[in-house]
């Protein structure tokens, strides 16, 4: 081509079209190559948005407890969290007021317990209980169950995703309840033990949860609490619907609730009412404070006992009547193994 344009009127026009064609040439393909370059970025930007959308959404509470109920979290693989407990007795009405110093010189309820992650998922807890006994008008015995050991398992089924792919948390709980108290020959009492599978309770929970925001959470509890042995005219089979929710004000500061409402029987109630007895839904508020390994709850509650297996069928106290105490959780987890990878928040 060059040869034949040397021979020709037309040669410097000619070379002069042939270098212009190869200078578009190149300018298209470098236009291309950017092209290329930036739809290689935005798609690998859409596949890493993607993954990161999938990842479980963290922290929908900040401990595996919200107050007193069971919260969608479990303690973390290789993580040995402990737990100390305290419920003291009434502000007010008769079991309250200066005479007890608004309640702060007796104690319904302690408990001290230990729960291992052994995944992510799944953790297993142990825990013993002082237990709160309540006996009215000195011979009905309805609650009298102390020195309680509980096993529990806990298991995450689902978690929450920051795409809602999956747009709530389930979670599975289970725990057994042992009293070692002696018995009492009484056999109206909840505590007239003929067997050793008497002195058993347990509960099953299935725990919904959502985290509707960055400081917002709320959770559902279908829960089931069986009594191998309960008192005259109270029921071995109790089934209750609780709620509870999380608010955070700062970043390492939250209010919390819970709330549980028994499905007793009329007859059960009316028996009981007739004896001085009334039961009341157990309702829990608190404040959270998280200060790095440790998370400390400080509450107010109708309930005078710690583990749900007695405060969902027991609680006896209105807050109306001021019959409501100041209680504190204190949990503190150690890591064992190696540090775990964080999920988005």
């Amino acid at each position: 081509m060059t040869t034949i344009c040397t021979k020709r009127r037309g040669i410097t026009i000619g070379c002069r079209v042939i270098k212009n064609i190869r200078r578009w040439t190149a300018l298209l393909l470098l236009i291309l190559l950017f092209r290329s370059a930036a739809a290689q970025d935005d798609l690998a930007k859409l596949f890493t948005d993607s993954a990161s959308a999938r990842q479980p959404v963290a922290a929908t509470f900040k401990s595996d407890r919200i107050v007193n109920a069971q919260s969608n979290e479990t303690v973390h693989r290789h993580d040995l969290t402990v737990n100390i407990s305290h419920l003291f007795d009434d502000l007010a009405g008769s079991h309250g007021g200066v005479k007890t110093f608004f309640g702060l010189d007796n104690s319904t309820d302690i408990k001290i317990g230990i729960d291992y992650g052994f995944t992510d998922r799944l953790m297993a807890g142990i825990s013993r209980s002082k237990g709160a006994a309540e006996v009215r008008n000195g011979n009905v015995y309805f609650n009298s169950l102390t020195q309680l050991w509980e096993g529990k398992l806990k298991y995450r089924l689902l978690r929450q995703t920051a795409d809602n792919h999956i747009p709530f948390a389930l979670t599975l709980f289970a725990n057994a309840m042992l009293s070692t108290r002696s018995a009492l020959e009484d056999p109206s009492s909840d505590i007239h033990f003929q067997d050793f599978s008497d002195r058993w309770g347990f509960m099953g929970q299935i725990i919904l949860a959502r985290k509707f925001s960055r400081n917002i959470s709320f959770a559902i509890l279908p829960t089931y609490v069986r009594r191998n042995s309960v008192a005259f005219m109270d029921e071995n089979d109790l089934f209750a619907l609780g709620a509870g929710g999380r608010v955070k004000l700062t970043s390492r500061t939250a209010i919390l609730f819970d709330y549980f409402f028994p499905f007793r029987s009329k007859k059960s109630k009316d028996y009981f009412k007739q004896q001085g007895v009334d039961f009341y839904p157990a309702l829990s508020v608190g404040w959270e404070v998280e200060t790095g390994g440790h998370v400390f709850h400080l509450s107010f509650s109708n309930a005078t006992a710690l583990l749900e297996n007695q405060a969902i069928p027991y609680t006896t106290r209105s807050w109306l009547k001021g019959e409501f105490r100041l209680g504190f959780n204190i949990e503190r987890t150690f890591t064992l193994g190696s540090k775990r990878t964080e999920d988005v928040q």
